[in-house]
């Protein structure tokens, strides 16, 4: 297997989603200077001897004015350069979207969902079933779609109809040498996935765990159960532990920029 990681552009948000209380006040400053985290957005690529092409998340959609809410492009400025388009990133490879046989949606937030259209005529799709429910409850529940897009979740996004779904509850070998991982907290359930490499096994565990200084101990401030969360945590550190695996986080700039390596080049 040979895993590539595509690179969707990044975003830039209030450093608060990311890390609880990162800028607090004070009797001392009790007006600080709101600090903004830079985030990448990526999927990984998997080439399977046996399964062919595996897509794991799909980035946000390009059409961000037209498809996201209002609340969702106050909150987040979106930066999509075109080479960080799904085809162009796919191209890297000689790729199309044509080629991916499956597509693995960690959850179902609009930066993850956002390009699963692309694959919807020709690729299986697998998510958390918890995950599917809630969103669609979500969307459900109020028509306001600014109502809904407090919980990041788009309606034309988790209703779209795509060529079959297989609604994951529990860990398992989703496909030769790739374990799913359930891992509940940032919302019901996220999806990881562990890849069992020859040189390098990989744990990609999406916003389960944002970035590495969530995983030393501060938990993030935009999160659905924190009682959960820590339990997925810990979930994590002892499957790295147990197979000495790379974890890969959902949204880490410095991760992503500074040690991983991206596509055209690979992890085997």
């Amino acid at each position: 297997m040979k895993t590539y990681f595509l690179h969707f552009g990044d975003g830039n948000l209030d450093a608060n989603y990311f890390v609880k209380d990162s800028t607090l006040a004070t009797v001392d400053n009790p007006n600080p200077v709101v600090q903004w985290n830079r985030h990448p957005f990526w999927g990984a690529l998997i080439d399977h001897p046996e399964c062919g092409w595996i897509l794991y998340d799909t980035g946000p959609t390009r059409k961000v004015e037209a498809e996201m809410t209002k609340g969702m492009v106050t909150l987040c400025k979106f930066e999509l350069p075109e080479e960080t388009s799904m085809e162009n990133q796919l191209q890297l490879l000689g790729l199309t979207p044509k080629d991916i046989k499956h597509v693995v949606i960690s959850h179902m937030h609009m930066d993850h969902l956002g390009q699963a259209k692309l694959f919807a005529d020709t690729a299986d799709f697998y998510v958390a079933k918890d995950e599917i429910a809630f969103a669609a409850q979500k969307i459900l529940e109020n028509p306001d779609p600014e109502w809904a897009g407090k919980f990041c979740y788009l309606r034309n996004e988790v209703f779209h109809p795509v060529k079959s779904w297989t609604y994951i509850d529990h860990d398992y070998e989703l496909f030769p040498g790739i374990d799913v991982i359930t891992l509940p907290g940032h919302t019901p359930c996220v999806l990881g996935l562990l890849i069992h490499s020859e040189n390098q096994p990989l744990l990609l565990v999406s916003d389960a765990i944002n970035q590495s200084i969530n995983y030393k101990g501060n938990p993030p401030g935009a999160i659905y159960d924190s009682v959960n969360w820590h339990r997925s945590v810990q979930k994590v550190r002892e499957l790295e532990r147990k197979y000495k695996a790379k974890v890969i986080f959902g949204h880490d700039e410095n991760q992503f920029y500074n040690e991983l390596m991206l596509a055209p080049k690979f992890y085997d």
